[in-house]
């Protein structure tokens, strides 16, 4: 009986390291295809001949592409299948491993020393390429979904707000032979002609100064390298490159506001200037103290940050240094939503910071109660820092305080025994 119970127990064992042993090699743990797995590769090395372009109101936007990677499905399983194939024919076949193994001619080969020619060719081998593909160090990639924030802001960068013309092919036939024959020199020799500032620099120095302008003031200011007014569509193209749009007003850039270190890090005056603006964008008036709270910087900063686009009003609040151009919103309404947009993305940005500040607070925190609390359940050591000098002392005074007592009792039952 007892053999009996130890071969099944055997057999269960064996059937248990089986089941163990064809799970581990099953691809798919459901049994179904359930996943699959993309492979990268390289199809072209030279991208300096490719672009991504963008077709919006009639302009082509082209972007240079740094590098292709294409992603194909792979079917690794196929290969393990075969090789389990492979495997259990070997096991079938196991019987003819106890033969002696036949003879083999076997050809030796001494290396020789390499040449210069042999080795570029080497190197450029199909064989040597793929080995440096696969020895190529994987770089973490972060995925993100083609409708999140991250994806709309990038999206956003591949419209240019270039608004010179690199192409003299459109130029009128006067201006394609100055540009080919240039002019003489002038006859003074130290005269040199000051070269006028492009749109967009002089956009950026106007708003900076007047940190608050409507289209067509801004428009009045602006001039083209002959000296003329700038177009309508030349000023509207600099300006998505050099200003933001809040309520159908123009204002300056955060990050050409912010470009040099202060109390604090220029990022975080971004930030919060972004978020003032699109608070704007929201509500006529803005409360002070509640910006205070939420972008977290110095009164001084957040009330510089507030004068730089809003005025005063008593019993009512901070409001736009002036009224919204409500015109320029119903006539250039694309433009508008696409400002918008970009304000929506930058306060989920700016929301997604303050969780995360906030969820490292609370572990701060907690973190904190928990050493409190070690401190108060650990033992406290008992203090014995009474020296040798002290208890002698003391004994001493004990020792003298009951002697004078006994005295005194002697001497008055002596009294009274004389009595």
């Amino acid at each position: 009986m007892d053999s009996g119970a130890n071969l099944i127990d055997q057999e269960h064992e064996s059937r248990y390291i089986k089941d163990k042993d064809r799970e581990k090699s099953q691809y798919f743990k459901n049994g179904i295809m359930d996943k699959i797995v993309l492979e990268s590769s390289v199809p072209c090395f030279k991208t300096e001949h490719y672009a991504v372009a963008l077709l919006q109101d009639k302009e082509l936007h082209c972007t240079p592409v740094k590098g292709i990677i294409q992603l194909r499905p792979s079917c690794s399983f196929y290969d393990k299948q075969d090789k389990q194939k492979n495997d259990k024919n070997k096991a079938d076949n196991s019987d003819d491993e106890d033969k002696e193994p036949e003879i083999q001619q076997v050809t030796v080969k001494f290396a020789r020393q390499e040449t210069e020619i042999s080795k570029k060719a080497r190197e450029k081998s199909y064989e040597t390429i793929s080995q440096r593909i696969l020895d190529e160090p994987w770089y973490d990639g972060l995925w993100k979904s083609s409708d999140s924030d991250q994806a709309e802001l990038e999206r956003l960068k591949l419209f240019s707000a270039v608004t010179t013309d690199g192409s003299s092919l459109t130029l009128p036939h006067s201006e394609y032979v100055r540009a080919l024959v240039p002019a003489a020199p002038a006859d003074e020799a130290g005269a040199v002609v000051a070269k006028r500032p492009s749109l967009q620099e002089q956009i950026k120095e106007i708003l900076i100064s007047a940190k608050l302008m409507t289209f067509n003031e801004l428009r009045g200011r602006v001039y083209n390298e002959d000296g003329s007014v700038a177009g309508e569509a030349a000023v509207l193209n600099a300006l998505g490159g050099a200003a933001c749009c809040v309520r159908g007003l123009w204002a300056p850039r955060s990050a050409d506001l912010y470009t040099r270190p202060s109390p604090a890090p220029p990022h975080l005056m971004c930030t919060a200037r972004d978020h003032v603006l699109y608070l704007f964008t929201q509500h006529p008036y803005v409360d002070r103290r509640k910006v205070a709270a939420a972008v977290r910087l110095p009164p001084n900063d957040v009330l510089q940050i507030i004068r730089s686009v809003a005025k005063f009003t008593p019993r009512m609040g901070w409001e736009l240094l002036l009224p919204p151009d409500t015109a320029f919103e119903a006539k250039y309404n694309d433009i508008v939503q696409r400002q918008n947009t970009y304000w929506e993305a930058r306060q989920r940005q700016f929301n997604e910071m303050l969780i995360g500040e906030n969820v490292n607070k609370r572990q701060r925190k907690k973190s904190q109660r928990d050493s409190i609390c070690d401190a108060i359940n650990s033992p406290k050591p008992r203090c014995n820092s009474v020296s040798e000098d002290d208890s002698e002392r003391k004994r001493k005074n004990k020792s003298s305080s009951g002697v004078g007592k006994r005295t005194r009792n002697i001497s008055s039952s002596s009294v009274q025994d004389s009595t």
